[in-house]
């Protein structure tokens, strides 16, 4: 707990579905990471998080996301810049090990650009945080001093480029 470790999947998959070409209007959005990829570059702490003390991939090998609701912010009150902005609020239900939990993640949209290839792109940071203790992730390891080795708290950072499809 005196330094943040961070990490990531690589094995994921995103699926969005929307109306329209600006993300105001999101049919349906579901994210799967394969915890198997996961990776803090610590290949011995890899292990103790893909085991059964942690997140027992052998038995919930998918943390998922499905979004119910994904709306723009504006500011308060409305201004001329309102428009300008790009807040999005995502809504939805997380599972990790077996639980599930509706959380709250803050969004920017980075906007939209058609690459050479000829396809359009559009772009998204996503954080949030959430308490890994209302997942069941309760593993506390202690150092010899008796101080936790590990915090509750974990952030959520994302950056998506979402490829539109015909």
């Amino acid at each position: 707990m005196i330094s943040e470790i961070t990490g990531s999947v690589t094995g994921f998959n995103l699926d969005v579905q929307t109306e329209g070409n600006d993300f105001g209007n999101v049919n349906e959005l579901k994210f799967d990471a394969d915890l198997e990829s996961l990776s803090t570059n610590n290949q011995s702490r890899d292990v103790h998080l893909r085991s059964a003390a942690f997140f027992d991939v052998e038995n919930f090998q998918f943390l998922t996301f499905e979004g119910v609701k994904f709306e723009k912010m504006g500011m308060e009150p409305r201004t001329i810049l309102s428009g300008l902005r790009n807040d999005y609020r995502l809504e939805g239900k997380l599972t990790i090990k077996g639980t599930t939990r509706q959380v709250t993640l803050q969004g920017e949209f980075g906007g939209t650009a058609v690459d050479v290839c000829g396809q359009k792109k559009a772009g998204f940071t996503v954080r949030g945080k959430i308490s890994r203790k209302d997942f069941g992730l309760d593993w506390e390891g202690k150092t010899d001093a008796g101080k936790l080795i590990i915090g509750d708290e974990v952030r959520i950072f994302g950056n998506i480029q979402l490829v539109k499809q015909a």
